[in-house]
């Protein structure tokens, strides 16, 4: 049975790493992949130069088992010089112990060659993998070379196709395919739009429902009331009577010149003709008599009393 844990612990990981991949900054790509081939031939190198350095140490090796093979075989000549002499003078037994002392150098000697031998063959291939060692580092260093020749090829395209990005981003903006936090000329213009076309939605249902608007019926009714006060001027001015608001200033003017002229004519100290003067004063306005051509020509038209005419609503 598969374990959950690991799968889902895979999952994750493949996704983290084609997140990775998708907004991995390419200039950051072309560095990574740098300094991998750079590590890359310093690996080669290093481990060329262990393979380079074993065939160095074999040759040590095999110097120094060379010399100590000449040493045990002068030291084997010396002892054999050393027991023939004691066997010319006659001394048996110290030419014996010389003889077994040169064959145990002689087995000394034929160990040394046997492991200079192996020596020499461990340094025949170490020279050959040395030679190998050398050749992948020159192989790696020329793949090196290749690859830093493609560094700045390739960051220059990374910078031009960011470059390429920008533009194409302001190009979208500039033809409002933004979607920003500031409103774009395509999405005013379209709000713009949207509301007249419901305004003259709204007129044209007005229209045929026959409905008016609030503005239009204050405007009929104050049409008709200034119609109306004109009409009622007309036939005031038909009938000869006086406007309505100049008869309550005509009479206050007539009455007062009543009242001077009575309080003129009788004695300062008599009461009688002060109050008959007063008395007589309102019923001493004539309608009929004449008037002042300056206090007619002040007093204003019926037309001027009816105000402005608005224009009538046609749909009446």
């Amino acid at each position: 049975m598969p374990n959950p844990f690991a799968k889902g612990w895979n999952y994750l990981k493949a996704s983290l790493d084609k997140s990775v991949d998708d907004n991995a900054d390419p200039k950051i790509l072309v560095r990574q992949a740098m300094n991998h081939a750079r590590d890359q031939h310093k690996s080669v190198s290093d481990q060329a130069a262990a393979v380079i350095g074993n065939a160095k140490q074999l040759e040590i090796a095999m110097g120094t088992k060379t010399r100590q093979l000449d040493e045990v075989q002068g030291q084997i000549r010396q002892t054999l010089q050393v027991a023939e002499q004691a066997r010319a003078e006659g001394d048996t037994a110290r030419a014996q112990q010389f003889d077994s002392q040169a064959e145990q150098l002689a087995g000394r000697l034929v160990a040394l060659e046997q492991d200079l031998d192996h020596t020499k063959q461990l340094h025949g291939q170490a020279v050959q993998a040395a030679e190998q060692a050398k050749q992948a580092v020159k192989e790696s260093e020329q793949r090196l070379r290749e690859t830093l020749a493609q560094e700045d090829q390739l960051l220059l395209q990374a910078t031009q196709a960011e470059m390429q990005h920008r533009t194409t981003e302001s190009m979208s903006s500039l033809q409002g395919a933004g979607g920003g936090n500031s409103p774009t000329f395509d999405e005013i213009r379209a709000k713009i739009e949207g509301r007249y076309t419901t305004a003259l939605g709204k007129q044209e249902l007005a229209e045929a429902t026959g409905a008016t608007s609030t503005a239009q019926l204050d405007a009929a009714a104050f049409t008709r009331e200034s119609e109306g006060k004109s009409k009622l001027e007309q036939i005031r001015a038909s009938m000869g009577l006086d406007s309505g608001s100049d008869s309550g200033a005509d009479r206050q003017l007539t009455g007062g010149e009543g009242q001077s002229g009575s309080s003129a004519g009788s004695p300062a100290g008599s009461p009688a003709a002060s109050s008959t003067g007063q008395a007589g004063a309102p019923g001493q306005a004539d309608p009929e008599a004449p008037r002042d051509p300056d206090e007619a020509t002040d007093q204003p038209s019926p037309e001027d009393l009816s105000g402005p005419t608005l224009p009538r609503d046609t749909r009446e």
